[in-house]
């Protein structure tokens, strides 16, 4: 074979591999890594045909580096080397980032990326509406192997095709974000003056606004149902506030360009505000499994776990300050911390502190936390700067989607921090690729300002 057939073979693949990526991201995660395993073997070997290194920079390159540096660091002074060494391969998922900027260029493969992970996933949040109306119901698992998981209220937590309610919910706030985003931005778009640089076409090619909307309202409808069926608490809360992040960012620029927007929106702030407080006096005297998770969100006696579990990591973080037990050893170093309770923990508590940050300080100490806040320092500053200096609208009326990807994109990332307050959800296979698929996605509208 040719050199440049080789060439042709690996671009190729590694489109096929981002399509499938996006395809199977929501359905399996050993899918999604042999998708991840097709572009960087189809990117190394383009590396060794072209005998160069092909990589873009980007503002995230220094703040992932030195991250990669903590764990390394970590793990040699950590507790168990051994066992930071077997799992330290889980920073491979950080590649979906770097692949994405080295070769997405065209923004209709983009689109069409983010149009297939919305569309399947809309279809995987309606398997999870009925595995949470039908217990029981998982037909991607034979008998004996079903993965079944109710709540302590009683309601089936549904896990769409993942093992467990908490990674389903996870990655659903991800993705939940993103379509809620083009919904929002596809409504007002119309609203937005085009010299400020934006469109006012609707935000798939050659459609209406009022297509768009329909289309990305629907896939978020069916979403939302997804993740609500999750059962899942701090997906719920982090969606929230990733919701009301992008309502914000979406009106801003209405409402500073009409004195009678602003009168709308405050009018629209109080009628809010009076309805969700009638919904909440309605709620809270209803039993149901679903309110009553809902409502322990609010009750600190049935979160209590989760307070010793802060406690108790915290007393190992003034132990191991600096650079912490290690990457992955938070589960064997805490139960000596644990003992110190009287509190009986329940099974499989100990995977983490139930906080990103408490679990990074835990296991990489101030050195690695410090690497971890500059990621997404950087990625938040970086965002903001295209969302007020937004990017020149490209061909084909796509100045909307654009704005519309910055904005959902940093409204997941928010959300998602948001809900690592309660969770460790970054040490999520499923949900972390999804961070990094998302991030991506925000810097490619970066990177074609560039160009």
């Amino acid at each position: 074979m040719s050199q440049k057939n080789v060439l042709t073979f690996c671009r190729k693949a590694i489109s096929f591999g981002f399509y499938s990526l996006a395809f199977f991201s929501p359905l399996s995660i050993s899918a999604t890594q042999i998708a991840l395993s097709i572009i960087l073997l189809s990117w190394i070997v383009l590396m060794i045909s072209e005998k160069r290194v092909i990589f873009a920079k980007n503002p995230l390159n220094y703040p992932i580096f030195a991250y990669v540096c903590a764990v390394i660091i970590a793990s040699l002074f950590g507790v168990n080397f051994i066992h930071s060494l077997k799992l330290i391969n889980k920073l491979w998922i950080t590649l979906t980032f770097f692949a994405m900027l080295t070769f997405i260029e065209d923004m209709r493969i983009l689109k069409r990326l983010i149009h297939i992970l919305l569309i399947v996933t809309s279809i995987a949040s309606v398997y999870g509406v009925l595995q949470h109306l039908s217990p029981g119901l998982d037909i991607t698992r034979p008998e004996g192997k079903k993965v079944i998981q109710w709540t302590v209220e009683g309601g089936i937590a549904s896990t769409g095709f993942f093992d467990h309610h908490m990674t389903y919910g996870g990655f659903l706030l991800l993705v939940f974000s993103l379509s809620f985003s083009l919904s929002v931005v596809s409504l007002t778009t119309k609203l937005l003056p085009q010299e400020m640089g934006f469109d006012n076409k609707g935000l798939m090619s050659g459609e209406s606004s009022h297509i768009s909307s329909i289309f990305y309202t629907l896939l978020t409808t069916l979403i939302l149902g997804g993740l609500i069926s999750s059962m899942t608490r701090n997906a719920w809360f982090g969606s929230l506030c990733a919701a009301s992040f992008i309502i914000i960012l979406s009106t801003v620029p209405i409402l500073f360009r009409s004195k009678r927007m602003i009168g709308y929106s405050g009018a629209g702030f109080i009628l809010l505000s009076v309805t969700v407080y009638s919904l909440f006096t309605f709620i809270f005297p209803l039993q149901s499994p679903l309110i009553s998770r809902f409502k322990s969100i609010f009750d600190v006696s049935k979160n209590v776990e989760r307070l010793y579990i802060w406690k108790s990591s915290i007393d190992m973080i003034k132990d191991h300050p600096l650079t912490g037990v290690g990457f992955n050893n938070y589960t064997e170093a805490i139960k000596g911390y644990r003992s110190n309770y009287s509190h009986t923990f329940s099974p499989g508590s100990d995977a983490h502190a139930h906080n990103n940050i408490l679990t990074q300080t835990a296991e990489l100490g101030i050195i690695g936390l410090t690497a971890f806040l500059w990621i997404w320092i950087r990625f938040f500053k970086e965002g903001l700067r295209m969302y007020l200096n937004p990017p020149s609208p490209s061909k084909g009326g796509e100045g909307g989607f654009q704005r519309a990807i910055i904005i959902g994109g940093l409204g997941a990332i928010f959300g998602f921090h948001i809900a690592g307050m309660f969770e460790g959800n970054f040490g999520d296979a499923e949900v972390a690729t999804m961070v990094w698929f998302t991030m991506g996605l925000v810097f490619l509208i970066n990177k074609k300002e560039e160009v």
